[in-house]
């Protein structure tokens, strides 16, 4: 019997060593998957990349559909900008100044509804330019000399901007199809490099690889044919932000032929990119280096090297953009390009124009001359 309650013993010690084993393995699995130990390179950057987007400081649930307004206020050269968008559920409008240097600054006013884009530039005429995207009727002049296809491709932005509701499915798409594409890259590890992060020096691990135009091809061709297969044939994934974002990086690389790529991660978080190519025979450097703060994004350095002319901006977020309540500064060394500021905040107040109504595309000539004559302060 005591033989017997000794075995019990010992098999129950086993059994409680064994569970306790168990759970460290589980704890240190889920850590590891957590920190992005278990992931193939090329996961462990994108992992990365997912994290760093996603470091924003913590808020309550922000309603999509919130009204929201977005103001600009920069300058670019000696000329200055400011512009502000409402957004309501009903209707998106922009409008704004631009120093037109040594002409009367340009101030415009855009309201977009559910069927027409309206637009009045008040420091030329007191009238309220339409455009109905909806209903057809374009006749005149104007609406001749541009071509019924490009007016419908104008129709389907429009559309696009006031609703916007197959955009998201549309960039899940080409971030899927190029997700599939950079895992077939070879990316090999190389030596850690040193970079400044939350204001602290650290040791990140690098990874190189290199992105050819085959590469961007097949995510273009990809993308293409699974927005077709749900849209239609006439869906074109550059009437979509990412897709806009995709061409323009397709764009360089078809002309570069290849980019060579490094990618630096700190705590499964971007710390530095850089991408080299050639244009035109001409060496191109752009550099990001995740400076941090509050939050990784929070402080950005992005350098563009062209030749030998380097131009540096520097970016700043102070608040929350994401739950509509923030600002982004952006400076620049370089006098020739952009510095200002962004802000976003929740609630918007929609201008009413008001003003005699004229319908663009319904102009013939002589009208499309008067009104001419009219911007330029006199008339026939």
């Amino acid at each position: 019997m005591e033989k017997q309650n000794d075995h019990k013993k010992i098999s129950k010690k086993i059994w409680v060593l064994s569970a306790g084993m168990i759970v460290i393995l589980a704890i240190v699995l889920f850590a590891g998957i957590k920190n992005g130990f278990f992931l193939r390179k090329g996961d462990k950057i994108l992992y990365a990349a997912y994290h760093t987007i996603k470091d924003q400081p913590e808020t309550a649930d922000v309603s999509k559909d919130e009204d929201y307004t977005v103001s600009m206020d920069g300058q670019w050269k000696e000329q200055k900008i400011q512009a502000e968008y409402a957004s309501a559920s009903d209707q998106k409008q922009l409008k704004g100044t631009i120093d037109l240097d040594k002409l009367p600054d340009l101030e415009f006013v855009m309201t977009l509804d559910e069927k027409e884009l309206k637009t009045q530039l008040l420091s030329l005429s007191s009238k309220v330019f339409t455009y109905d995207y909806k209903n057809g009727g374009k006749s005149g002049y104007l609406a001749k000399k541009i071509g019924s296809e490009k007016l419908e491709r104008f129709d389907t932005i429009l559309e696009e901007l006031y609703g916007g509701n197959e955009q998201k499915t549309i960039g899940t798409d080409i971030l899927k199809e190029a997700r599939k594409e950079f895992n077939k890259l070879k990316i090999k590890k190389t030596e850690k490099k040193e970079f400044k992060i939350d204001g602290q020096k650290r040791n990140c691990a690098g990874y190189q690889f290199t992105i050819s135009k085959d590469n961007a091809q097949n995510v273009l061709d990809a993308a293409e044919k699974a927005v077709k297969k749900k849209y239609g044939d006439g869906t074109k994934i550059s009437a979509d932000p990412v897709g806009k974002v995709f061409m323009v990086f397709y764009d360089k690389i078809s002309a570069a032929g290849e980019m060579e790529c490094s990618v630096y991660l700190y705590q499964n978080k971007l710390a530095a990119v850089s991408v080299n190519y050639e244009e035109d025979e001409n060496a191109q450097k752009i550099e990001v280096l995740f400076l941090g703060g509050d939050f990784r994004t929070q402080n950005m350095k992005i350098a563009f090297l062209t030749g030998e002319k380097t131009t540096t901006i520097q970016t700043n977020i102070s608040g929350n953009l994401a739950a509509k309540d923030g600002t982004i500064t952006f400076e620049s060394d370089d006098t020739d390009s952009l510095s200002g500021r962004i802000s976003v905040q929740k609630g918007c107040q929609i201008s009413e124009l008001t003003g005699e109504e004229c319908n663009l595309m319904k102009l013939n000539g002589f009208e499309l001359l008067e009104l001419f004559g009219e911007f330029a302060g006199f008339g026939f």
